[in-house]
């Protein structure tokens, strides 16, 4: 059983009143959370648009989408662990503080907290081509969708109402990701079931009366070095995890709930993603992705908008309006997700105690209002700058901080924080002291290789601009401590959230 000492971190007052999030998530909540915010533009948009950023992968997208989800197992079953022991709001926060010390772990879950909050902003930017997409499939002209203009109104609403419903309490959150969830699954059968029953000489028939292609005279060689690369892109898919995580304030019987919702949500998102990515390149030659993007078809370079080309019209156009639908609702976890991690701050003190009110729905609305903005600002730098940098820092982040875990495991064993309340983890789990070493190794090798991104500016390099979030985070901390002095000590042994 997790333990707790002082007051509960849920339970700070201000101006006298007590604020507390409402239990109310069960473990199909958490495997929805899981999966809505996985599979969205990760799948549908990033899959097939990462041969235009590194186009030397070649035939080996579909194994990359694999290998990605294998090699983050280690953190899944680390989450797993931490969750049952530690169920809190800000999670991979709370876990990283009580095992590496306060600034250590402030400083490298803000970093997350960075990744996760300008995907928000590339969600909301993405949702644009697939109602376009969807609104070409029934015969209207979806071609302002993907115009500046378009992006910017379409991410904007996306935002603002997936605020409200964040807003109106977390039950009809996990109300609306269960929905999303079923659609999810019809979405991934309609693909699964058009990608390996057609070939693709058919394919090849349909879309040469839309861009004209030839065949390369020798495939070459794939590159290895973009096949990590793409490895590393793909983590921006499985990055729902967190959403799930960040559910720990919220969940019934959280101890029990959370694991098993967490491995749920991961196994079903391994195993749809990589059926998934096989069957479509089962009819799409990798090779006739590149001038698509060429000819900026953006409405057909994604996964529904390529097996549009060969399915029945009805189909391309519901499976559309699934995929459209599915994009959008993935701004939710992750907005759940930031959050959480803003009230926990404010919960520890190293933000205002406004951050960790809530309204009468027992959501945190400033923290959630907080990250409407941030995600609205993140939409203006996908819309002007780019996706791929925005893409790479979330998964970089991701990485960094399930290696920085698994130094904290030793340091629950071995070091400085042996006498952590956090540390009877490690004793109940042992097998934590596998799976830590394993994600030390594969975020150095992962981090190592994209760490610098070809033909960016060295302001929009993931290493530039983590190091500015970084600075960031050690002016927040400071300032806090500076403000309250007692942060250290609140935040070092409060485990869960009642």
């Amino acid at each position: 059983m997790a333990t707790t000492t002082g007051p509960s971190l849920s339970s700070q007052s201000a101006a006298g009143r007590t604020f507390r999030l409402a239990k109310v998530a069960g473990v199909l909540a958490v495997c929805a959370s899981a999966v809505s915010q996985e599979y969205g533009s990760g799948i549908n948009f990033v899959m097939v648009n990462s041969l235009g950023t590194y186009p030397n992968v070649k035939w080996l997208v579909p194994l990359a989408m694999l290998v990605a989800g294998l090699v983050l197992i280690p953190k899944v079953m680390m989450f797993a662990r931490f969750s049952a022991v530690a169920p809190r709001a800000g999670s991979s926060y709370v876990w990283l503080t009580r095992s590496l010390g306060l600034p250590v772990g402030f400083f490298a879950a803000f970093l997350w907290f960075v990744g996760v909050g300008a995907a928000g902003g590339f969600l909301a930017y993405a949702s644009g081509p697939f109602i376009g997409a969807f609104l070409t499939s029934i015969g209207v002209n979806g071609a302002w969708c993907t115009t500046t203009v378009g992006h910017l109104a379409i991410g904007l609403a996306a935002i603002w109402l997936i605020f409200g419903l964040h807003n109106s309490g977390v039950g009809n959150y996990a109300t609306f990701v269960s929905i999303m969830f079923v659609l999810v699954l019809i979405a991934a059968v309609l693909t699964i079931g058009y990608g390996f029953g057609t070939s693709q000489a058919t394919f090849l028939a349909k879309v040469n009366s839309i861009v004209p292609m030839t065949a390369p005279a020798s495939p070459g060689t794939a590159s290895w070095g973009n096949f990590v690369q793409v490895i590393v892109l793909f983590m921006f898919a499985y990055g729902g995890l967190t959403a799930a995580t960040s559910l720990g304030g919220e969940a019934k019987d959280a101890e029990r709930t959370m694991p098993r919702g967490i491995i749920w949500g991961f196994a079903t998102a391994l195993v749809l993603y990589t059926v998934i990515a096989y069957a479509l390149f089962h009819a799409v030659p990798y090779w006739a992705v590149g001038p698509l993007i060429a000819a900026k078809k953006q409405a057909l370079a994604t996964t529904p908008g390529l097996i549009g080309l060969i399915a029945p019209k009805a189909v391309s156009a519901f499976l559309n309006f699934l995929v459209a639908v599915i994009v959008v609702k993935t701004i939710a976890p992750g907005m759940l997700d930031c959050s959480r991690f803003l009230f926990a701050w404010g919960s520890d003190g190293l933000l205002p105690k406004g951050f960790a009110e809530t309204n009468r729905h027992k959501a945190p609305q400033l923290a959630l209002l907080v990250m409407a903005l941030l995600d609205t600002f993140f939409l203006l730098e996908a819309t002007f700058l780019g996706w791929s940098i925005g893409v790479t820092v979330r998964s970089i982040s991701l990485v960094f901080v399930f290696g920085m875990l698994g130094v904290g495991v030793f340091n629950l064993k071995y070091g400085g924080a042996k006498s952590s309340p956090l540390a009877g983890a490690v004793e109940r789990y042992p097998d934590l002291l596998i799976w830590a070493p394993l994600a030390i190794i594969i975020a150095i090798i992962l981090i190592a290789s994209v760490i610098v991104v070809p033909k960016a500016a060295w302001y929009f390099q993931p290493s530039f601009q983590g190091l500015v979030s970084i600075l960031i985070a050690a002016w927040i901390y400071y300032a806090a401590k500076g403000r309250d002095g007692a942060i250290t000590s609140r935040a070092a042994t409060h485990l869960t959230d009642e």
